[in-house]
């Protein structure tokens, strides 16, 4: 049992980019996001993908602040529903499978990649798919608010998958129905449906047949590798983590394999061993801190491209171009245009 630095017991809860689209909401409604990571005991470099998930009692102060400083009692929704798709390789993979069904089938076998203490199921019948959503630990009175994030979310990955709303739709929610007349989930889908054991979002089954609009078999591909090693990571414990924090604490200054393991007191030599053991290697990590931060650089920040290619290590912005050309096949500038524009995003999105 691992404990953390206020003697709490720490459970891996939620992954880094589930907060930050919690703090775009914020943003955009004209709240600090920096006071309410700073009331919660968060700080910005707590919420980097090298990090470790966000634990469930930093996150539970973290939800408490955000709806407080909002004064939105269905922030969840709108959080959620600000999450692209993109912003992760679970989603990526969702985006670009084939078919909506194989899309939903992968997020339902990676979905703790980003939610550490939530099981997804995928039940499919004759005329009904439901994705069941089950909490493995008690989630207190953060319950609405993640069960309202998770719908924002999925509407928001349908109409990715379909190029659509999905208005067929239906959700059962686990919380008694909100006092008043307003239902903040009627905004997001056809049907709801309060007090259910558990979150179920239905949809007809033959919807699931449906090709995705960006379905790109390489970026899928890419994603599909990238999760399966992520998983394997989650797996073997905590090292590829401290090597992907290191790292990204150096990666202004690019370091080689031989100067990271020094850092890490062992040999380079050590430190390729044990990253072999669980399927990765020290530029597949590099290549994936790149790539994520090159993109979140380019949407929450005004730095120029030289600048953001300084910042990921790259000594010349032509490499960097060429090298984030190879991610998202398109060039670095015209997806600031297109982040900035509101626009979802995918590889196979520049195509």
């Amino acid at each position: 049992m691992n404990i953390n630095a206020t003697g709490e017991v720490s459970l891996p809860f939620a992954h880094p980019v589930y907060v930050r689209s919690v703090l775009d909401c914020l943003n955009s409604r004209g709240v600090r996001p920096s006071t309410v990571l700073e009331r919660a005991g968060l700080a910005w470099h707590d919420l980097h993908d090298g990090k470790h998930m966000v634990d469930f009692a930093l996150f539970r102060r973290f939800v408490a602040h955000a709806v407080e400083a909002s004064g939105e009692p269905a922030l969840g929704l709108m959080a959620g529903s600000m999450l692209q798709p993109y912003h992760s390789p679970v989603g990526i993979a969702a985006v670009s499978s084939e078919t909506l069904g194989k899309g939903l089938q992968f997020l339902s076998r990676y979905s703790k990649l980003i939610f550490g203490s939530l099981e997804f199921h995928l039940e499919t019948g004759p005329r009904v798919s439901t994705l069941r959503v089950r909490p493995t630990r008690p989630l207190f009175e953060t319950l609405v608010f993640v069960m309202q994030s998770i719908v924002g979310a999925y509407c928001r990955l349908l109409e990715a998958i379909l190029g659509r709303p999905a208005d067929e739709l239906a959700v059962g929610l686990p919380y008694s129905h909100p006092d008043g007349t307003d239902v903040p989930c009627l905004r997001y889908v056809r049907r709801a449906v309060f007090g259910q054991e558990h979150l179920t979002l239905q949809l007809p089954s033959e919807l699931l047949h449906l090709p995705c609009v960006s379905a790109d078999a390489k970026v899928f591909f890419d994603a599909a590798q990238t999760c399966q090693k992520l998983e394997s990571e989650m797996r073997h414990g905590g090292f590829v983590q401290r090597v992907r924090g290191a790292l990204l604490d150096q990666l202004t200054t690019n370091p080689d394999v031989a100067e990271l393991a020094s850092c890490l007191g062992i040999s380079a030599r050590t430190l390729v061993r044990r990253l072999g053991e669980v399927g990765v290697t020290f530029s597949d990590i590099k290549d994936d801190l790149r790539k994520t931060h090159a993109a979140w650089y380019l949407q929450h920040t005004e730095l120029p491209v030289e600048t953001i290619a300084s910042q990921l290590g790259y000594a010349d912005p032509t490499s960097f171009g060429r090298k984030f050309k190879s991610w998202y096949q398109v060039a670095p500038s015209k997806m600031r245009q297109a982040l900035r524009g509101g626009l979802q995003w995918s590889g196979a999105a520049a195509r």
